[in-house]
């Protein structure tokens, strides 16, 4: 997933999440970031629980994959990727999911989480204690809830890890998956964005709003060729957003899927933006560390 050039190579994902739900929305996302056109690859989905599990139960994949999911597989030569499910019981997240990486050669790793878990609002009060050289990781915990302080600890581990690509999926009662909308916030993003955009752009019936935050398609002409190619493939329906306009709490309502890059995501949410915390599900890539 790391380049356009790449993208026909085999990606073996794996989706982990701790809820069901979670692991049902964006389980169409994962498949569509999976699938490499020519090459044989594996999307494995792994729920984590501190529960007692009855290991004689078959895990159950109806649970953690959507209607959508299911049409997409079966349109798609099967031959061509494999799906596997798993239950594990765990305390500790991050080393099982370490343990995975490992041993099934996984090179994308999303992690799902509810959005009644990770909001913006904690992203930032989050950011802006790290980012105060006073505070150290004791007193940051005492200023967040016990839950808080585990998912988030466990997110900067993987996202830290960064030997995959590694998404973030925030799940806000995913339905569909038709109205994108993507933002470039760093320049980084313009290297991490358009591979994920090529992969969706597979989806049938679905447009894509573009917000050039920095002005970069203006300077960089192999992101204006990207750009231009997109729409000939989607017959016009990118767009890029107009900067002399604002955004509005009802247009980031309209949209099923914003996807941000990892260094654009961390400075939207020290932005006061009234629309920041209407978001819809969000998708959020850092790609691995070279």
């Amino acid at each position: 997933m790391e380049t356009l050039e790449k993208t026909k190579e085999p990606i073996n994902t794996l989706v982990c999440f701790t809820d069901s739900e979670t692991g049902k929305a964006m389980s169409e996302t994962a498949a569509y970031l999976t699938m490499s056109g020519s090459e044989h690859s594996s999307l494995t989905f792994l729920h984590l629980t501190n529960e007692n599990l009855d290991n004689e139960q078959p895990v159950s994949d109806e649970k953690y994959q959507s209607k959508a999911f299911k049409e997409l597989l079966s349109r798609e030569n099967k031959s061509k990727i494999t799906v596997r499910t798993f239950i594990k019981k765990t305390e500790n997240n991050v080393a099982e999911i370490r343990n995975a990486l490992k041993e099934q050669n996984i090179n994308l790793l999303i992690f799902g989480v509810s959005s009644n878990v990770l909001t913006p609002a904690l992203c930032r009060k989050y950011g802006t204690l790290k980012s105060d050289p006073t505070l150290s990781d004791s007193d940051i915990k005492f200023e967040l809830q016990n839950e808080e302080w585990n998912m988030l600890s466990n997110l900067v581990d993987l996202f830290s890890m960064n030997s995959v690509t590694t998404c973030l999926f925030i799940n806000n009662n995913l339905q569909y998956l038709n109205n994108f909308f993507i933002s470039i916030l760093s320049s980084s993003d313009v290297q991490i964005l358009p591979t994920a955009i090529t992969r969706l752009m597979r989806k049938e019936n679905t447009e894509y709003m573009i917000w050039d935050a920095i002005g970069s398609m203006e300077n960089n002409l192999k992101l204006q060729k990207f750009y231009n190619s997109c729409q000939k493939l989607t017959e016009d329906k990118v767009s890029l957003w107009d900067n002399d306009k604002k955004i509005d709490i009802d247009f980031i309502k309209k949209q099923d899927l914003c996807i941000f890059g990892f260094d654009g995501w961390n400075k939207l949410v020290k932005t006061n933006l009234p629309w920041i915390e209407s978001l819809p599900s969000t998708l959020i890539i850092k790609i691995k560390s070279i």
